[in-house]
């Protein structure tokens, strides 16, 4: 009995800490701006990184996430906030992962520096480079985090 109890007081603190909101826009493959409310919460996807928009891929990655969650109630489980301020979080839409969804669709790297044991991440994107999903299908894709550190300017 003491268990159950631990475990519901722990389900509902970790309910208190998700945000729901509606996806008012979709700037790239991997960040969002959510409306709860009247507040307004920009989220960066936990554990994933897309393409950079001017980088090959970019638009792609931004068209099809913007095709899934644009417009409609997301929840947000919040892991950080980044140096931006904006909150890093795992999004889901009606129970499913959006963040692995991306990864999966081959859309997003798993963000393997930020989140090593992300599993599922990693196996999606396993899955995606082997059937040459999204950008996997390029001849060299270029990680975005290589992406900015080349084009800083």
């Amino acid at each position: 009995m003491k268990k159950l109890i631990v475990f519901i007081f722990m389900f509902l603190s970790i309910l208190s800490f998700a945000l729901e909101g509606k996806v008012i826009s979709v700037a790239d493959g991997d960040t969002i701006t959510i409306q709860e409310g009247k507040r307004k919460y920009r989220v960066r996807f936990y554990g994933v990184d897309a393409p950079e928009t001017k980088q090959e891929y970019g638009e792609d990655a931004r068209r099809y996430l913007n095709s899934m969650v644009y417009g409609k109630v997301v929840n947000v489980e919040e892991k950080d906030r980044d140096q931006y301020g904006r909150i890093v979080g795992k999004v889901f839409l009606d129970g499913r992962d959006v963040n692995l969804q991306m990864v999966e669709a081959g859309y997003a790297w798993h963000y393997k520096h930020f989140a090593p044991n992300e599993v599922k991440y990693a196996m999606g994107e396993k899955s995606a480079r082997k059937d040459k999903r999204g950008l996997w299908a390029g001849k060299k894709p270029v990680a975005p985090w290589n992406f900015r550190r080349y084009n800083k300017n």
